[in-house]
């Protein structure tokens, strides 16, 4: 499996909705054109002001990915085996965990 030449896509993930922006939290996963298995994927996540979120655990596609000041990185091959997996959450020590999902933006 790869990405089309010449395309890039990106994946959104977004918290479940909060009152406060600074619980919620929007995690782009970017494929560059013609990523393959050996690619590494950047991710960047961001609270509900839109600031870098500066220390979290993502947990996506079975995997717990370190999150720092805003930036993170997921091997493609570990998107593509994790794709069934469903939880979805970022972990902020000193915070609740917050679940999200795949959404179209």
């Amino acid at each position: 499996m790869k990405t089309p030449e010449g395309k890039t896509i990106v994946f959104t993930f977004m918290s479940a909705p909060e009152k406060l922006p600074e619980l919620r939290w929007t995690a782009k996963l970017t494929f560059p054109p013609g990523s393959g298995p050996d690619a590494v994927l950047p991710l960047t996540v961001v609270d509900g002001n839109d600031e870098p979120i500066k220390a979290a655990t993502l947990e996506l596609a079975g995997c717990r990915i370190p999150v720092k000041d805003g930036n993170a990185s997921l091997a493609y091959a570990d998107f593509v085996n994790g794709k069934h997996s469903v939880p979805i959450w970022l972990y902020r020590d000193g915070m609740e965990p917050v679940p999200g999902g795949l959404t179209f933006a």
